[in-house]
């Protein structure tokens, strides 16, 4: 299947889905409406209230559905998961549902007021959405693939016998997959460097006619999974990989994922130049929203940072960016001392890190902080929840920086960055945030955390983007892994 093709195919499955969402939450008003208080008559309740509950809840589904991803035909796998994060949205919606009533107090003409009809739209909401999302769309789904002639897609699998009978096992458990997947196993032995297995993987695909491919690594270290998948990335062939390691990194395809060993899809195609001004104005409209709605809180910390501290309110540093080209980074000052001796002790600091002894690994157990004597108390707070990141949205005004991306890195880092795969970072702008500063921050080890730069420049998508943007402001609230 051409990166292309699966591309199409995970549309046409979420504008289904989409449509399907949209359609239920309507029926469970008009059912609630309609139990309720016996009739549809508008005097009872205005039509503009049920439209307007209606796009409420409507764009709150499509919100949370983008950040569990359920609208991915990979749901279709894990049923279970699949009925929970669902019944967990229509939750959580209705309770924001509720809160605005309350605290808003909208008037009857806007928004349905009645606590027992908001009861039985989320009764009726749940039923409907599990019974279609769980069963029928999946059921149906094929049907529609054949009637737009989608033929199968022969997929090969390469790795220990055991571990890719489970992974068939588990595909074949989703109505869709198992409709359009033909699994095909080499379960021999592969060779020991990466470009050999890929050269092997590339050869048995040809002779038996395979498009796309699933491999199992074993003891593999992440430089090696890297340059496997840099290869296969390159040559244009959708795959996923499945390790053991990959949930040391705490970012993973849950709906794929199996026992201890995690999944990582790679089905998105590189960004066209088109997409990429695309992306450049979402960059600018989003950034100048920022930049308006945070701007009393922007003001407020540069005070709070100049008067609590001796010192200005913002540090600036020279940065790489996309192409490693430098451009002038700023951020709240978080520290005492001045810019000269903070930036030997971040030397110092990303030297240890690199070679294992700084940073925090959940594994050994390892963690490294820049010493607390050297944080101004309103620094801590402002790094905990990224607060200290708020000027870099100007940063993404200019062209320099985009809202998602890798971290920017240091010109003294540069030297670190010596294999193929991490330069990948180069290839695209570094962000404000991104996998590494949702799923990671402080935690990881320096080469865990260079793959998860690596494992977004080769699946972005607008998709992902999306879903990241949304992850970030939960991560600010609560400052996770932050130091």
């Amino acid at each position: 299947m051409s990166l292309r093709r699966g591309l199409v195919l995970n549309q046409l499955y979420f504008l289904i889905l989409l449509m399907v969402d949209f359609s239920i939450l309507a029926v469970s008003i008009l059912l609630a409406v309609k139990l309720r208080f016996g009739t549809l008559n508008t005097m009872t309740v205005p039509f503009s209230a049920m439209i307007c509950t209606w796009i409420f809840f409507a764009v709150l589904e499509m919100l949370f559905s983008m950040v569990e991803n359920l609208y991915s035909i990979r749901t279709t796998v894990n049923r279970t998961m699949n009925a929970y994060r669902t019944i967990r949205m229509i939750l959580i919606s209705s309770i924001l549902y509720v809160l605005a009533q309350f605290i808003l107090h909208f008037p009857k003409q806007v928004f349905i007021n009645s606590r027992i009809t908001i009861l039985l739209i989320m009764l009726f909401w749940l039923l409907l959405s599990v019974t279609m999302r769980i069963l029928l769309v999946p059921m149906i789904f094929p049907c529609i693939l054949r009637a737009f002639r989608f033929g199968r897609i022969r997929t090969m699998l390469f790795g220990p016998e055991l571990e890719l009978a489970r992974i068939e096992m588990s595909f074949c458990s989703s109505p869709v997959y198992r409709s359009i997947l033909d699994f095909h196993m080499h379960a021999g032995s592969l060779p020991d460097t990466p470009a050999e297995r890929f050269r092997m993987c590339t050869e048995a695909m040809a002779a038996d006619g395979s498009t796309e491919f699933i491999m199992v690594f074993e003891d593999e270290d992440f430089d090696f999974i890297a340059q496997f998948s840099l290869l296969s990335r390159r040559a244009g062939i959708p795959f996923s990989i499945f390790s053991w390691r990959i949930p040391e990194l705490g970012y993973f395809d849950p709906w794929l994922s199996f026992r201890n060993f995690g999944a990582l899809t790679f089905y998105s195609k590189e960004w066209t130049s088109t997409a990429r001004r695309v992306w450049r104005i979402t960059d600018t409209l989003l950034a100048a929203i920022g930049i308006v709605a945070f701007s009393p809180l922007m003001v407020a910390i540069a005070l709070v940072v100049k008067l609590s501290s001796p010192g200005g309110a913002l540090f600036r540093q020279a940065r790489i960016g996309l192409d490693r080209k430098p451009f002038t980074f700023f951020k709240f000052r978080s520290m005492y001392i001045d810019a000269e001796e903070r930036e030997k002790l971040h030397q110092e600091y990303f030297r240890k890190y690199v070679n294992g002894d700084a940073a925090h690994d959940d594994q050994n157990g390892k963690v490294f902080k820049i010493s607390s004597s050297a944080i101004t108390p309103v620094g801590r707070f402002i790094r905990k929840t990224s607060l200290d990141e708020l000027p870099q949205l100007f940063s993404v005004l200019k062209g320099s920086m985009s809202v998602v991306g890798p971290r920017p890195c240091i010109d003294y880092e540069l030297q670190y960055y010596d294999r193929e795969w991490m330069q990948e970072r180069f290839a695209v702008k570094p962000g404000l945030t991104g996998i590494w500063q949702i799923y990671a921050r402080s935690r990881l080890s320096f080469e865990k955390a260079q793959f998860l730069d690596f494992i977004y420049v080769l699946s972005r998508s607008d998709g992902i983007n999306l879903r990241l943007i949304l992850k970030t402001f939960p991560v600010m609230l609560f400052g996770r892994g932050g130091i």
